[in-house]
Protein backbone atom coordinates (compact mmCIF):
# COMPACT_ATOMS: atom_id res chain seq x y z
CA UNK A 1 0.00 0.00 0.00
CA UNK A 2 1.12 3.61 -0.60
CA UNK A 3 2.62 5.93 2.08
CA UNK A 4 0.58 8.78 0.47
CA UNK A 5 -3.22 6.88 1.54
CA UNK A 6 -4.58 7.29 4.66
CA UNK A 7 -4.14 4.39 6.52
CA UNK A 8 -8.46 4.43 7.34
CA UNK A 9 -10.21 5.21 4.90
CA UNK A 10 -13.58 6.34 7.29
CA UNK A 11 -11.40 8.54 9.36
CA UNK A 12 -10.47 10.30 5.79
CA UNK A 13 -14.16 10.65 5.16
CA UNK A 14 -14.56 12.08 8.73
CA UNK A 15 -11.75 15.09 8.22
CA UNK A 16 -13.42 16.21 4.67
CA UNK A 17 -13.69 19.53 5.30
CA UNK A 18 -16.37 21.33 5.51
CA UNK A 19 -18.33 18.08 6.76
CA UNK A 20 -21.25 16.63 4.87
CA UNK A 21 -23.91 18.14 7.14
CA UNK A 22 -22.53 21.71 6.49
CA UNK A 23 -22.80 20.43 2.85
CA UNK A 24 -26.20 19.27 2.74
CA UNK A 25 -27.35 22.81 5.08
CA UNK A 26 -26.12 24.99 2.80
CA UNK A 27 -27.36 22.62 -0.51
CA UNK A 28 -30.72 23.37 1.16
CA UNK A 29 -30.44 27.37 2.19
CA UNK A 30 -29.29 28.58 -0.87
CA UNK A 31 -32.45 26.50 -2.39
CA UNK A 32 -34.98 28.42 0.05
CA UNK A 33 -33.30 31.11 0.00
CA UNK A 34 -34.12 31.43 -3.90
CA UNK A 35 -38.10 29.96 -3.34
CA UNK A 36 -38.19 32.92 -0.58
CA UNK A 37 -36.64 35.30 -3.22
CA UNK A 38 -39.62 34.33 -5.69
CA UNK A 39 -42.29 34.02 -3.30
CA UNK A 40 -41.21 38.07 -1.83
CA UNK A 41 -40.99 39.20 -5.34
CA UNK A 42 -44.48 37.35 -6.04
CA UNK A 43 -46.45 38.06 -3.11
CA UNK A 44 -44.84 42.34 -4.06
CA UNK A 45 -46.03 42.24 -8.10
CA UNK A 46 -49.52 40.54 -7.01
CA UNK A 47 -49.94 43.89 -4.23
CA UNK A 48 -48.62 46.23 -6.91
CA UNK A 49 -51.16 44.42 -9.21
CA UNK A 50 -54.26 43.75 -6.74
CA UNK A 51 -56.32 46.11 -8.88
CA UNK A 52 -56.64 43.44 -11.27
CA UNK A 53 -55.73 40.06 -9.36
CA UNK A 54 -58.71 40.61 -6.97
CA UNK A 55 -61.17 41.17 -9.54
CA UNK A 56 -59.88 38.28 -11.94
CA UNK A 57 -60.22 35.95 -8.33
CA UNK A 58 -63.41 36.98 -7.41
CA UNK A 59 -64.62 36.36 -11.46
CA UNK A 60 -63.24 32.68 -10.82
CA UNK A 61 -64.96 32.14 -7.31
CA UNK A 62 -68.18 33.52 -8.97
CA UNK A 63 -68.14 31.54 -12.03
CA UNK A 64 -67.67 28.03 -9.97
CA UNK A 65 -70.97 29.28 -9.02
CA UNK A 66 -72.55 30.20 -12.25
CA UNK A 67 -70.94 27.53 -14.45
CA UNK A 68 -73.44 24.67 -13.31
CA UNK A 69 -76.46 26.60 -14.38
CA UNK A 70 -74.28 26.89 -17.74
CA UNK A 71 -73.31 23.17 -18.13
CA UNK A 72 -77.02 22.52 -17.99
CA UNK A 73 -78.21 25.01 -20.37
CA UNK A 74 -75.88 23.49 -22.81
CA UNK A 75 -76.74 19.65 -22.23
CA UNK A 76 -80.35 20.97 -22.89
CA UNK A 77 -79.74 22.04 -26.29
CA UNK A 78 -78.72 25.48 -25.91
CA UNK A 79 -75.40 27.23 -27.99
CA UNK A 80 -72.64 28.03 -25.70
CA UNK A 81 -73.19 31.83 -26.61
CA UNK A 82 -76.93 31.94 -25.78
CA UNK A 83 -76.47 29.84 -22.43
CA UNK A 84 -73.82 32.44 -21.40
CA UNK A 85 -76.16 35.28 -21.93
CA UNK A 86 -79.01 33.56 -19.92
CA UNK A 87 -76.53 32.50 -16.93
CA UNK A 88 -75.05 35.90 -16.85
CA UNK A 89 -78.36 37.35 -16.99
CA UNK A 90 -80.19 35.29 -13.96
CA UNK A 91 -77.01 36.39 -12.10
CA UNK A 92 -77.82 39.86 -12.53
CA UNK A 93 -81.44 39.80 -12.04
CA UNK A 94 -81.10 37.95 -8.63
CA UNK A 95 -78.16 40.21 -7.23
CA UNK A 96 -79.78 43.09 -8.36
CA UNK A 97 -83.08 42.03 -6.69
CA UNK A 98 -81.41 41.63 -3.91
CA UNK A 99 -79.66 44.84 -3.65
CA UNK A 100 -82.66 46.67 -4.37
CA UNK A 101 -84.62 44.84 -1.57
CA UNK A 102 -81.95 45.90 0.93
CA UNK A 103 -81.55 49.38 0.13
CA UNK A 104 -85.78 49.72 -0.29
CA UNK A 105 -85.71 48.16 3.23
CA UNK A 106 -82.79 50.15 5.23
CA UNK A 107 -84.44 53.07 3.45
CA UNK A 108 -88.05 52.43 5.20
CA UNK A 109 -86.89 51.31 8.37
CA UNK A 110 -83.81 53.39 9.35
CA UNK A 111 -85.93 56.38 10.42
CA UNK A 112 -87.51 53.64 12.61
CA UNK A 113 -84.09 52.58 14.31
CA UNK A 114 -83.46 56.54 14.19
CA UNK A 115 -86.52 56.63 16.54
CA UNK A 116 -85.91 54.09 18.73
CA UNK A 117 -82.55 55.05 19.52
CA UNK A 118 -83.82 58.80 20.08
CA UNK A 119 -86.14 57.38 22.75
CA UNK A 120 -83.51 55.28 24.17
CA UNK A 121 -80.40 57.61 24.74
CA UNK A 122 -82.57 59.06 28.25
CA UNK A 123 -82.62 55.82 29.53
CA UNK A 124 -78.72 55.52 28.64
CA UNK A 125 -78.32 58.99 30.03
CA UNK A 126 -79.66 58.04 32.97
CA UNK A 127 -77.69 55.17 33.56
CA UNK A 128 -74.53 56.82 32.89
CA UNK A 129 -75.56 59.40 35.59
CA UNK A 130 -77.00 57.51 38.25
CA UNK A 131 -75.44 54.36 37.76
CA UNK A 132 -72.37 52.35 39.04
CA UNK A 133 -70.17 54.85 36.57
CA UNK A 134 -71.58 58.20 38.35
CA UNK A 135 -70.70 60.55 35.90
CA UNK A 136 -71.24 64.13 36.34
CA UNK A 137 -74.67 65.16 34.78
CA UNK A 138 -73.14 68.48 32.84
CA UNK A 139 -70.60 65.69 31.36
CA UNK A 140 -73.01 63.65 29.88
CA UNK A 141 -75.39 66.91 28.99
CA UNK A 142 -72.62 68.38 27.10
CA UNK A 143 -71.38 65.25 25.44
CA UNK A 144 -73.62 66.31 22.54
CA UNK A 145 -71.42 69.75 22.06
CA UNK A 146 -68.13 68.40 22.65
CA UNK A 147 -68.84 66.28 19.50
CA UNK A 148 -70.39 68.68 17.72
CA UNK A 149 -66.72 70.62 18.21
CA UNK A 150 -64.80 67.69 17.22
CA UNK A 151 -66.72 67.67 14.28
CA UNK A 152 -65.82 71.63 13.40
CA UNK A 153 -62.30 71.18 14.10
CA UNK A 154 -61.68 68.20 12.24
CA UNK A 155 -63.77 69.18 8.82
CA UNK A 156 -60.88 69.39 6.63
CA UNK A 157 -59.87 65.95 7.63
CA UNK A 158 -63.00 64.93 7.61
CA UNK A 159 -63.41 66.31 4.18
CA UNK A 160 -59.71 64.69 2.36
CA UNK A 161 -61.44 61.76 4.17
CA UNK A 162 -64.67 61.45 2.40
CA UNK A 163 -62.37 62.41 -1.20
CA UNK A 164 -60.18 59.09 -0.53
CA UNK A 165 -63.55 57.03 0.06
CA UNK A 166 -64.88 59.06 -3.33
CA UNK A 167 -61.54 57.44 -4.77
CA UNK A 168 -61.87 53.66 -3.17
CA UNK A 169 -65.65 53.73 -4.37
CA UNK A 170 -64.30 54.42 -8.16
CA UNK A 171 -61.63 51.69 -7.39
CA UNK A 172 -64.71 49.00 -6.30
CA UNK A 173 -66.81 50.16 -9.25
CA UNK A 174 -63.76 49.22 -11.69
CA UNK A 175 -63.08 46.20 -10.19
CA UNK A 176 -66.45 45.28 -10.67
CA UNK A 177 -66.91 45.69 -14.46
CA UNK A 178 -63.97 44.13 -14.60
CA UNK A 179 -64.69 41.30 -12.52
CA UNK A 180 -68.05 41.11 -14.57
CA UNK A 181 -65.94 41.47 -17.68
CA UNK A 182 -64.04 37.63 -16.89
CA UNK A 183 -66.60 36.20 -15.38
CA UNK A 184 -68.82 36.65 -18.74
CA UNK A 185 -65.76 35.38 -20.86
CA UNK A 186 -64.84 32.29 -18.24
CA UNK A 187 -68.49 31.40 -18.16
CA UNK A 188 -68.34 31.13 -22.33
CA UNK A 189 -64.97 30.68 -22.96
CA UNK A 190 -63.16 28.58 -19.41
CA UNK A 191 -62.53 25.35 -20.77
CA UNK A 192 -61.04 26.72 -24.37
CA UNK A 193 -58.87 29.00 -22.05
CA UNK A 194 -57.16 26.52 -19.91
CA UNK A 195 -56.24 24.39 -22.93
CA UNK A 196 -54.98 27.23 -24.37
CA UNK A 197 -52.69 27.51 -21.33
CA UNK A 198 -52.05 23.84 -20.99
CA UNK A 199 -50.56 23.36 -24.43
CA UNK A 200 -47.89 26.43 -23.27
CA UNK A 201 -46.41 23.64 -21.31
CA UNK A 202 -43.80 20.89 -21.56
CA UNK A 203 -46.09 17.62 -22.48
CA UNK A 204 -44.54 15.33 -20.00
CA UNK A 205 -45.86 17.81 -17.54
CA UNK A 206 -49.69 18.24 -18.88
CA UNK A 207 -51.47 15.14 -17.55
CA UNK A 208 -50.22 16.10 -13.63
CA UNK A 209 -51.08 19.87 -14.53
CA UNK A 210 -54.27 19.31 -15.83
CA UNK A 211 -54.94 16.79 -13.14
CA UNK A 212 -54.11 19.42 -10.43
CA UNK A 213 -55.57 21.66 -12.49
CA UNK A 214 -59.21 20.13 -12.57
CA UNK A 215 -58.90 18.88 -8.86
CA UNK A 216 -58.11 22.25 -7.51
CA UNK A 217 -61.36 23.49 -9.70
CA UNK A 218 -63.49 20.83 -8.39
CA UNK A 219 -62.71 22.09 -4.83
CA UNK A 220 -63.76 25.67 -5.44
CA UNK A 221 -66.54 24.80 -6.54
CA UNK A 222 -67.37 22.73 -3.90
CA UNK A 223 -66.20 25.35 -1.36
CA UNK A 224 -67.79 28.17 -3.10
CA UNK A 225 -71.57 26.22 -3.45
CA UNK A 226 -71.28 25.05 0.36
CA UNK A 227 -70.37 27.95 1.53
CA UNK A 228 -73.12 29.69 -0.44
CA UNK A 229 -75.54 27.46 1.25
CA UNK A 230 -73.83 27.68 4.93
CA UNK A 231 -74.55 31.86 4.35
CA UNK A 232 -78.27 31.24 3.10
CA UNK A 233 -78.60 28.84 6.35
CA UNK A 234 -77.46 32.43 8.56
CA UNK A 235 -79.20 35.13 6.99
CA UNK A 236 -82.31 32.95 7.05
CA UNK A 237 -82.00 32.66 10.67
CA UNK A 238 -80.94 36.20 11.53
CA UNK A 239 -84.05 37.55 9.48
CA UNK A 240 -86.62 35.08 11.22
CA UNK A 241 -85.18 35.92 13.94
CA UNK A 242 -85.04 39.81 14.11
CA UNK A 243 -88.59 40.05 12.35
CA UNK A 244 -90.02 38.11 15.49
CA UNK A 245 -88.95 40.25 17.78
CA UNK A 246 -89.30 44.04 15.94
CA UNK A 247 -86.25 44.70 15.05
CA UNK A 248 -85.90 47.25 12.30
CA UNK A 249 -83.23 46.68 9.78
CA UNK A 250 -83.88 42.88 10.04
CA UNK A 251 -83.29 42.07 6.19
CA UNK A 252 -80.74 44.03 5.72
CA UNK A 253 -79.13 42.77 8.42
CA UNK A 254 -79.37 39.32 7.80
CA UNK A 255 -77.72 39.87 4.54
CA UNK A 256 -74.80 41.46 6.24
CA UNK A 257 -74.03 38.12 8.36
CA UNK A 258 -74.53 36.08 5.21
CA UNK A 259 -71.69 37.67 3.66
CA UNK A 260 -69.85 37.70 6.58
CA UNK A 261 -70.30 33.95 6.66
CA UNK A 262 -67.72 33.57 3.35
CA UNK A 263 -64.98 34.85 5.94
CA UNK A 264 -64.21 31.94 8.35
CA UNK A 265 -64.12 32.02 12.23
CA UNK A 266 -64.68 35.84 12.36
CA UNK A 267 -67.06 36.93 9.71
CA UNK A 268 -70.15 35.87 11.28
CA UNK A 269 -68.97 37.02 14.69
CA UNK A 270 -68.20 40.23 13.52
CA UNK A 271 -71.52 40.95 11.30
CA UNK A 272 -73.68 38.75 14.54
CA UNK A 273 -72.18 41.18 16.85
CA UNK A 274 -73.64 44.19 15.17
CA UNK A 275 -77.26 42.45 14.75
CA UNK A 276 -76.73 41.79 18.50
CA UNK A 277 -76.22 46.08 19.09
CA UNK A 278 -79.08 46.78 16.61
CA UNK A 279 -81.43 44.47 18.54
CA UNK A 280 -79.99 45.50 22.33
CA UNK A 281 -80.56 49.88 21.03
CA UNK A 282 -83.50 49.59 19.42
CA UNK A 283 -85.60 46.52 21.60
CA UNK A 284 -83.53 46.60 24.99
CA UNK A 285 -81.12 43.66 27.09
CA UNK A 286 -83.74 40.87 26.56
CA UNK A 287 -83.98 40.85 22.96
CA UNK A 288 -80.07 40.85 22.61
CA UNK A 289 -79.98 38.43 24.78
CA UNK A 290 -82.17 36.26 22.75
CA UNK A 291 -80.36 37.49 19.48
CA UNK A 292 -76.66 35.90 21.15
CA UNK A 293 -78.14 32.86 22.07
CA UNK A 294 -80.28 32.25 18.69
CA UNK A 295 -76.39 33.32 17.45
CA UNK A 296 -75.06 29.83 19.57
CA UNK A 297 -76.91 27.83 18.46
CA UNK A 298 -76.65 28.83 14.69
CA UNK A 299 -72.95 28.60 15.45
CA UNK A 300 -73.15 25.11 16.71
CA UNK A 301 -75.49 23.87 13.89
CA UNK A 302 -73.10 24.83 11.55
CA UNK A 303 -69.81 23.87 13.32
CA UNK A 304 -71.88 20.04 13.77
CA UNK A 305 -73.93 19.50 10.67
CA UNK A 306 -73.15 22.28 8.02
CA UNK A 307 -69.30 22.61 8.32
CA UNK A 308 -68.66 18.45 8.42
CA UNK A 309 -71.50 17.32 5.92
CA UNK A 310 -71.61 20.15 2.71
CA UNK A 311 -68.18 22.02 2.85
CA UNK A 312 -66.22 19.38 4.79
CA UNK A 313 -66.79 16.72 2.91
CA UNK A 314 -64.80 18.50 -0.12
CA UNK A 315 -62.43 20.69 1.71
CA UNK A 316 -60.31 19.79 4.21
CA UNK A 317 -57.91 22.87 5.90
CA UNK A 318 -56.29 23.21 9.22
CA UNK A 319 -57.73 26.23 11.34
CA UNK A 320 -54.10 27.11 11.61
CA UNK A 321 -53.89 27.83 7.65
CA UNK A 322 -57.13 29.38 7.81
CA UNK A 323 -56.15 32.04 10.56
CA UNK A 324 -53.00 32.82 8.57
CA UNK A 325 -54.43 32.78 5.40
CA UNK A 326 -57.07 35.12 6.77
CA UNK A 327 -54.50 37.45 8.37
CA UNK A 328 -51.85 37.72 5.74
CA UNK A 329 -54.32 38.52 3.05
CA UNK A 330 -56.01 40.81 5.31
CA UNK A 331 -52.74 42.44 5.42
CA UNK A 332 -52.18 42.87 1.80
CA UNK A 333 -55.45 43.39 0.54
CA UNK A 334 -57.77 44.44 3.26
CA UNK A 335 -61.74 43.39 3.80
CA UNK A 336 -61.27 42.03 -0.08
CA UNK A 337 -58.19 39.93 0.33
CA UNK A 338 -60.21 37.99 3.69
CA UNK A 339 -63.25 37.30 1.52
CA UNK A 340 -60.61 35.28 -1.50
CA UNK A 341 -58.25 34.10 1.21
CA UNK A 342 -59.91 30.72 2.38
CA UNK A 343 -60.62 29.74 -1.31
CA UNK A 344 -57.55 30.27 -2.77
CA UNK A 345 -56.10 28.29 -0.17
CA UNK A 346 -58.38 25.39 -0.86
CA UNK A 347 -57.57 25.65 -4.48
CA UNK A 348 -53.97 25.26 -3.70
CA UNK A 349 -54.19 22.51 -1.41
CA UNK A 350 -56.44 20.26 -3.59
CA UNK A 351 -53.94 20.81 -6.69
CA UNK A 352 -51.17 19.87 -4.32
CA UNK A 353 -53.06 16.75 -3.02
CA UNK A 354 -53.91 15.97 -6.91
CA UNK A 355 -50.45 16.48 -7.83
CA UNK A 356 -49.29 14.05 -4.87
CA UNK A 357 -51.38 11.64 -5.37
CA UNK A 358 -50.87 11.15 -8.95
CA UNK A 359 -47.24 10.99 -8.32
CA UNK A 360 -47.90 7.91 -6.10
CA UNK A 361 -50.06 6.24 -8.81
CA UNK A 362 -47.07 6.74 -11.05
CA UNK A 363 -44.70 5.00 -9.10
CA UNK A 364 -43.71 1.23 -8.84
CA UNK A 365 -45.76 -0.47 -6.30
CA UNK A 366 -42.22 -1.29 -4.44
CA UNK A 367 -41.49 2.20 -4.33
CA UNK A 368 -45.06 3.13 -3.48
CA UNK A 369 -44.43 0.93 -0.64
CA UNK A 370 -40.65 2.45 0.98
CA UNK A 371 -40.44 6.58 2.02
CA UNK A 372 -40.35 8.85 -0.56
CA UNK A 373 -36.62 9.71 0.32
CA UNK A 374 -36.15 6.10 0.99
CA UNK A 375 -33.32 4.64 -1.74
CA UNK A 376 -31.85 1.20 -0.90
CA UNK A 377 -27.62 1.25 -0.79
CA UNK A 378 -25.98 -0.57 -3.58
CA UNK A 379 -24.52 -3.81 -2.39
CA UNK A 380 -21.40 -3.67 -0.83
CA UNK A 381 -18.30 -4.75 -2.83
CA UNK A 382 -16.19 -8.07 -0.44
CA UNK A 383 -12.57 -7.10 -0.99
CA UNK A 384 -9.80 -9.76 -0.37
CA UNK A 385 -6.01 -10.14 -0.13
CA UNK A 386 -4.79 -11.69 -3.15
CA UNK A 387 -1.17 -12.05 -3.59
CA UNK A 388 -0.48 -8.71 -1.18
CA UNK A 389 -3.06 -6.77 -3.31
CA UNK A 390 -6.41 -5.65 -2.60
CA UNK A 391 -9.10 -6.87 -5.23
CA UNK A 392 -12.67 -6.10 -5.57
CA UNK A 393 -15.27 -8.35 -6.37
CA UNK A 394 -18.41 -7.52 -7.31
CA UNK A 395 -21.40 -9.83 -6.66
CA UNK A 396 -22.62 -10.82 -9.96
CA UNK A 397 -25.65 -8.47 -11.52
CA UNK A 398 -29.58 -9.79 -11.62
CA UNK A 399 -30.21 -12.34 -14.59
CA UNK A 400 -26.92 -12.45 -15.48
Amino acid sequence: MSSSEPADPAAAGRTTYPGAVIRIAADYSWRLIAIGTVVYFGVRLLSRLSEVVIPFIVSILITAVLQPLAERLKRAGLGRGLATVVTIFTALVLLGGLITVVVIRAAQQAPQLGNEINNLLPHIKHWLIHGPLKINPDTVNNLNKTVSNDITKNSSAIASKALSTGKTVLALLTGLLLAVFSTIFLVYDGDRVWAFLLRGTPARARPGLDAAARAAWTTISYYIRGTLIVALFHGLVVAVTLTILGVPLSFPLAVLVALGSFIPLVGAVVTGVLAVAVAGLSKGLVASIVVVAVLLLDNQIEAHVLQPFVVGRYVRIHPLAVVLSLAAAGILFGLVGAFIAVPVVATINGAVRAALALGEEGRPERDRSAPHNAHPPPPAPSTRAAGGELTTEHPPLEGG
